[in-house]
């Protein structure tokens, strides 16, 4: 039954498109000079293969996946190995983020966090995080990058 479930579970996330602003946000932290990282709870083989099938895996510099830590989401552990392996100091990192498991992590490991809830996150009660946005897609990275920094000057 487990196989079956799994098996279920990669044919309805094959179809899923890419997330919209994905790539640009991607692309817009590359230009800026910024590290790049994938922190997931899901095994490695899954995220090398969804990040390759959207042709976004080159644009990524650190992939830390389940496989890596003793403890995934809601502890930090995956937040802080990404943060060490791109050589960045945690209160430097800003942290995407649809569930609030994840933003858990993220403001446990120390770092910004901007929600960006989808279909299935969105009605969950989430922590306080520094910013909210409905998509990706919805502000510039740098604009995003503003307002995390007056999120941090008022805090």
């Amino acid at each position: 039954m487990l196989a079956e479930v799994k098996a279920a579970s990669a044919r309805g996330c094959e179809g899923q498109p890419l997330l919209p602003g994905v790539e640009t946000l991607l692309r817009d932290a590359r230009g800026l000079g910024l590290g790049r990282a994938v922190a997931s709870s899901s095994s490695r083989a899954w995220v090398d293969g969804w990040l390759r099938r959207h042709g976004i895996h080159e644009l990524v510099d650190v992939v830390v996946a389940r496989d890596d830590v003793r403890r995934v989401k809601p502890d930090p552990e995956l937040f802080l190995l990404a943060a060490a392996r791109l050589g960045a100091a945690r209160a430097a990192c800003a942290v995407f983020e649809d569930s609030p498991n994840g933003m858990r992590a993220a403001l446990a490991a120390g770092m910004r966090c901007v929600a960006v809830p989808n279909a299935l996150t969105r009605p969950l009660e989430r922590p306080a995080v520094d910013l909210v946005l409905a998509s990706l897609a919805e502000q510039p990275l740098a604009e995003v990058l503003e307002s995390l920094e007056r999120a941090g000057a008022r805090a």
